[in-house]
C-alpha cells in the first residue's frame, strides 16, 4: 500500500492534486490511499510519527501554522525517515533554490501555475521506483535470516508443507502457506495456478497453449492454469 499525503490549506488545490493522483494510480494496479491535511497540526504530526516509510508527501510551502519545510524537517530529521519522497507545491516559485539548500532530499518543486497534473504524474512514476527500490521480503528459516528483493522474485510455489521462493535463479524455502505469504506481498504477486504466485512485473510473456511463463531473466516454467487467465491478463505485465 502506498499512501499519498497531501498537505495544503486550500481545499480546491487538494482536490486538483488528489484527482491527478487518482488518474495516474488507477492505471498501474497498485494499492494506494490518499490522506489529506489542511495544516501543520497534531493530526499530521501523529501520522508522520507512525509512518511506515511507505508514504509520498506532497506539501504546500506556506501553511497557516508553519510551512512545508517545517514538515519536511519533521519527517527527515526528527523521525529519521529518508525513504519517503517529498514534493513541494507552491505559488512561491522564487524560493526554488532556498528549498533545495535545506538538504532535505526534496524530490521536486512544482509551481501552482504549472501543469500540475502532468508534473504530479511524472513524479509518481519516480516515487514508485524509489519506494520499490529496496523493498524486500524478510524471514527466518532454520535459524537463518533471509532478505530477498521483491523485484528479484519470479515466482513462489508450494513445495510440500513449505514454499519455494525463486529469485535470481536461486531457490529459497520457508515454512508458510501460499495464502499466508500473499498477505505480505504487493498486489503484483498474482495467483497463477493452485499453490503458485507469479510476479507479474517480471513476466515477459505467457504461452497459454503450453501453460509456460517466460520471465525477463530467462527463467521459465509450467506455472499457470487457464482458470486464472482472466485474473492474470487484468495486469499489464509486458
Amino acid at each position: 500500500m502506498i499512501n499519498f499525503v497531501i498537505v495544503d490549506d486550500n481545499k480546491s488545490q487538494r482536490k486538483i492534486i488528489s484527482n491527478s493522483i487518482l488518474k495516474r494510480m488507477m492505471s498501474n494496479k497498485l494499492e494506494f490511499n490518499i490522506v489529506e491535511f489542511e495544516d501543520y497540526n497534531n493530526k499530521l504530526i501523529d501520522y508522520i510519527s507512525n509512518d511506515n516509510n511507505n508514504s509520498i508527501y506532497i506539501l504546500d510551502l506556506e501553511l497557516p501554522n508553519g510551512d512545508g519545510l517545517d514538515i519536511a524537517r519533521e519527517i527527515r530529521n526528527k523521525y529519521e525517515n529518508w525513504n519517503s519522497p517529498i514534493i513541494i507545491v507552491t505559488v512561491h516559485t522564487s524560493l526554488y533554490f532556498e528549498v533545495y539548500k535545506q538538504r532535505l532530499q526534496i524530490l521536486d518543486f512544482i509551481g501552482k501555475s504549472e501543469n500540475i497534473d502532468k508534473r504530479i504524474s511524472d513524479n509518481i512514476d519516480i516515487c514508485i521506483k524509489m519506494l520499490n527500490k529496496d523493498r524486500v521480503y524478510r524471514y527466518t528459516y532454520k535459524g537463518i535470516e533471509y532478505s530477498i528483493n521483491l523485484n528479484k522474485i519470479d515466482y513462489i510455489q508450494r513445495d510440500g508443507r513449505k514454499i519455494k521462493i525463486v529469485a535470481d535463479n536461486k531457490n529459497y524455502y520457508q515454512n508458510i502457506s501460499i495464502n499466508e505469504i500473499k498477505k505480505f506481498l504487493p498486489t503484483y504477486f498474482v495467483l497463477s495456478s493452485k499453490g503458485i504466485l507469479i510476479n507479474i512485473k517480471n513476466v515477459n510473456r505467457i504461452d497459454w497453449n503450453k501453460l509456460i511463463v517466460f520471465f525477463k531473466d530467462n527463467n521459465n516454467g509450467f506455472l499457470v492454469s487457464k482458470s486464472h487467465r482472466k485474473e492474470i491478463e487484468n495486469y499489464e505485465y509486458c
